[in-house]
């Protein structure tokens, strides 16, 4: 039985147990690239201690989801989407490569916009935690693409919740963090 509190040696242990599976499925395809979110992103960069109950994946070739399944692998975020902005992947950290798959995680800045976007209990409490991690610059950088933003807020009032909640949190963590 997998572990349903997953800390970081757990959520490796399965990312390369996927890695071993999809290589002997796919040994003769190309490489497969996956693209990791929310909080086992953060556990496996070392941004958090905490325990998570999945790990969430934003991207990934649709043939691998029905094996990510097999290992609690959570494929069905797609919906997550819409919280991260444009070209989000030229931003993304590599974090290893195994023998068929190379494994990235959406880069903190755009896991804080993402965040901002949810605002629930476990966000906010993730943001503070993260929040000496933070390059304030990049981030100012994303917040400030008003294009964008209005984008994935998706309606005026989204984008005016959006910015009400990023304020809150750069005034109760930026100071202190810089």
């Amino acid at each position: 039985m997998l572990p349903l509190e997953l800390q970081k040696d757990d959520i490796q242990k399965r990312l390369e147990l996927l890695d071993d599976h999809i290589n002997e499925v796919y040994r003769n395809d190309g490489r497969f690239q996956v693209m990791i979110v929310g909080g086992s992103a953060l556990l496996l960069c070392d941004y958090i201690s905490r325990s998570t109950e999945d790990i969430d994946v934003l991207e990934a070739d649709k043939r691998l989801y029905e094996i990510m399944d097999l290992y609690n692998i959570n494929g069905k975020v797609n919906s997550y989407i819409f919280s991260f902005l444009y070209n989000y992947e030229n931003r993304a950290n590599h974090i290893w490569s195994g023998k068929k798959i190379d494994f990235y995680t959406a880069s903190l800045e755009d896991i804080v916009v993402a965040k901002i976007c949810g605002w629930r209990k476990q966000d906010i409490k993730d943001l503070a935690d993260i929040a000496e991690y933070i390059d304030w610059e990049i981030l100012e950088q994303l917040i400030n693409n008003e294009e964008e933003l209005r984008y994935i807020t998706m309606s005026e009032r989204g984008y005016l919740d959006f910015k009400a909640c990023y304020e809150i949190f750069e005034r109760e963590h930026r100071l202190c963090k810089n």
